[in-house]
């Protein structure tokens, strides 16, 4: 794809490509083909053609896609779809039946569609800068283990585009990515939340604790999330998820390691109808990481 190779028509010679971060990573010359320009127009009347060819001959496809850097309203769009080009040659290269390795160079989520169901694994890269091109690189030969987590809430259709600050306990809510998802290379094993007490009262804090052992061949970052998801309100709908804590650790290849954080009631208030702060006594969902692979759950009861 073209932002594989975007030094020249990005950065005009002077930043890193993912082509040029290869070269340096690996000392060989990757076979590689445009396929398509930044704007979603073929690179060529045979480039469809010929990046079927050089799919077949492969082990795995390392698609780049994306759009070029803005600012201001030259950024301007109508909608987040990807480049309806882009996703198409994405769809021909599935039918090869060789994995996938999408790249993203976006500075906003694009919506994927297909993209994400035919893809093995999903790098996104944001927008890396004039020396993104090794780092990209690093990862996709599993120099380093990915621990970015997705700063953002990624929609996975245009109208959850619009509400992504703020989910309700009852609404529908399936984004293509959640907030804090993310994923390395190295398998994290997570325990059972364990907590010093199960019930939760105005000044009697709880601490709760989880433990996370690595089980792979790469040092790994990982970002551990807490949030809290209430049972009811009065004359309020509370939030599905509701970020309390969160904290970073990095834990060697075939360590372990507890994260600890406290939570309190006073967390928990909010203000009524008649501008009271309140605290309304009802269960209380607390969970790690929640919507990943390692998500954790134990409930407390809020009392007063």
């Amino acid at each position: 794809g073209p932002t594989a190779s975007e030094r020249d028509d990005v950065y005009e010679g002077f930043g890193d490509s993912v082509l040029a971060g290869i070269r340096k990573l690996t000392n060989r010359e990757p076979v590689y083909h445009p396929g398509f320009r930044l704007d979603g127009r073929p690179s060529d009347s045979a480039a469809l053609t010929n990046l079927i060819r050089l799919a077949r001959q492969a082990d795995k496809i390392v698609v780049g896609l994306g759009e070029t850097p803005y600012a201001g309203h030259m950024g301007d769009i109508n909608e987040l779809s990807l480049d309806a080009n882009q996703a198409y040659v994405v769809s021909q290269l599935a039918l090869v039946n060789r994995p996938i390795i999408t790249v993203l160079i976006e500075g906003r989520p694009r919506l994927l569609k297909d993209v994400a169901t035919v893809s093995s694994a999903v790098l996104n890269a944001y927008l890396p800068g004039i020396h993104g091109g090794l780092p990209i690189a690093e990862v996709l030969y599993g120099k380093v283990s990915p621990s970015g987590r997705q700063p953002f809430t990624y929609p996975r259709y245009e109208y959850q585009s619009r509400d992504t600050i703020w989910q309700g306990l009852y609404n529908e809510y399936t984004p293509q990515w959640p907030f804090g998802y993310g994923l390395g290379y190295s398998p994290l094993v997570y325990s059972n939340i364990t907590v010093d007490s199960n019930e939760l009262r105005p000044g009697q804090p709880v601490k709760v604790s989880v433990s996370i052992r690595n089980d792979g061949q790469l040092d790994q970052k990982e970002s551990v999330l807490l949030y809290t998801t209430q049972g009811f309100r009065t004359g309020y709908e509370p939030e599905l998820y509701r970020l309390r804590g969160f904290d970073k650790v990095e834990i060697g290849k075939g360590m372990a390691t507890v994260v600890e954080f406290t939570v309190t009631a006073e967390e928990l208030a909010y203000y009524n109808r008649d501008l009271v702060r309140v605290i309304d006594p009802s269960p209380v969902n607390i969970t790690i990481n929640a919507m990943t692979p390692n998500e954790r759950v134990i409930t407390l009861n809020l009392a007063l």
